[in-house]
């Protein structure tokens, strides 16, 4: 009698056993198909961004990349924040779409037309720029496109505001020097 309840109970052990990993399986499964693949603007290694531009005002703000120091190109005495110029560029690097705007008629939908920022990245390979056009505040975002690519995407708000710094933003203050 003890025998055929040991055998049972091992039956019962090996078919939980087979039970989990079955289910935990078709867990893994789930998971991995109910993920929506990321799409980019814009991705690289920030590492390979050797400068970027964009419109404040009425000025277009240029930085680039000497050796491991971000430059104002128009006063390459003006120490920049190294931190703020690095976010920056890591920024540009990849740029997440929220969403891809496939069915797009007309530009000037979109104020891709008359932009509000154009942002210039440039490196070894050559410059792209992204024009960011209207804001979409139920979205969050704004919608933007890469010069003579057709796709019309819309991107987080955040990018927008970070290129929006005018320069004295971005300059080192005394208190940073001291640290540096």
């Amino acid at each position: 009698m003890k025998g055929k309840k040991l055998i049972i109970v091992l039956i019962l052990l090996v078919i939980c056993i087979g039970a989990y990993f079955v289910v935990r399986r078709l867990d893994l499964n789930k998971t991995d198909s109910g993920e929506e693949e990321k799409v980019y603007v814009n991705q690289m290694e920030a590492d390979v961004i050797t400068g970027f531009s964009y419109v404040c005002g009425e000025d277009t703000l240029a930085f680039s990349k000497d050796g491991d120091t971000w430059r104002y190109d128009g006063n390459h005495e003006l120490s920049m924040n190294q931190t703020s110029m690095a976010s920056m560029a890591a920024a540009l690097a990849e740029i997440q779409a929220v969403q891809v705007l496939e069915d797009h008629e007309e530009l000037s939908e979109y104020g891709l037309d008359t932009p509000s920022n154009t942002i210039s990245i440039t490196t070894k390979e050559g410059t792209r720029e992204l024009i960011i056009g209207n804001e979409n505040e139920a979205a969050d975002g704004y919608y933007a496109m890469i010069n003579g690519e057709d796709k019309v995407y819309l991107i987080s708000s955040s990018l927008p505001s970070k290129f929006s710094a005018a320069l004295d933003t971005l300059e080192e203050t005394e208190a940073e020097d001291e640290k540096n």
